[in-house]
């Protein structure tokens, strides 16, 4: 009788915990918009991303190099003509695992980026060498999903995740004005949103 007991007192300690714990995530994710700003986290040690335009360094920095392949390749946006799920991309990320970037549409994905964030792009490639804005921003998409700094990636609430990085080019410069990425992704589709350079190193 005293074991049934016991149980029943730990049973209940555990779901008053649960409980606790549910409500405070869903308080903390009511007082932030999906706009607003997720604070914390700072650039540490990574394990290097391998990747056709650059990759991650130790420090958690993107490097995008001047010169390189095309990216995505006619091949692939070709396929965004048939359909916007198609896939641009594939991640295999620690945090959430397979994240894809698909064609998309005016609200998420790559036509998203397109639309939205190619001058944003065009801006940080300028005057560094022969890449194009989409070269710039796979590389960087690329990095900050597969090799993530410590602290990310962090929740940006709505169902939201963000990855950050600072990037450079690799000569060593920085973009001017924009020297930072930003990586949204979607929890619950495990989908890229958007990807632009920013003026901070924060999501």
């Amino acid at each position: 009788m005293s074991q049934k007991r016991n149980r029943s007192v730990i049973t209940g300690v555990a779901a008053v915990l649960a409980a606790g714990l549910v409500a405070g995530g869903v308080a903390l994710t009511a007082q932030r918009g999906a706009d607003d700003p997720v604070l914390g986290g700072t650039a540490a040690s990574v394990v290097p991303s391998a990747t056709a335009g650059g990759g991650a360094t130790k420090d958690g920095t993107v490097t995008i190099t001047r010169t390189g392949p095309d990216l995505p390749g006619d091949a692939v946006l070709d396929r965004c003509d048939r359909s916007t799920r198609e896939t641009v991309a594939r991640y295999d990320t620690e945090a959430l695992g397979t994240v894809v970037l698909q064609c998309g549409n005016s609200g998420q994905g790559y036509e998203h980026i397109r639309v939205r964030h190619t001058a944003d792009w065009e801006d940080v490639v300028t005057g560094h060498g022969s890449r194009d804005w989409d070269d710039a921003m796979l590389t960087a998409v690329q990095s900050a999903l597969e090799a993530p700094a410590t602290g990310y990636p962090q929740d940006a609430g709505d169902g939201k995740v963000c990855f950050a990085a600072p990037v450079r080019f690799d000569d060593g410069s920085r973009p001017a004005a924009e020297p930072f990425v930003r990586v949204i992704v979607s929890a619950t589709t495990d989908r890229v949103i958007t990807a632009f350079p920013t003026s901070d190193g924060g999501c």
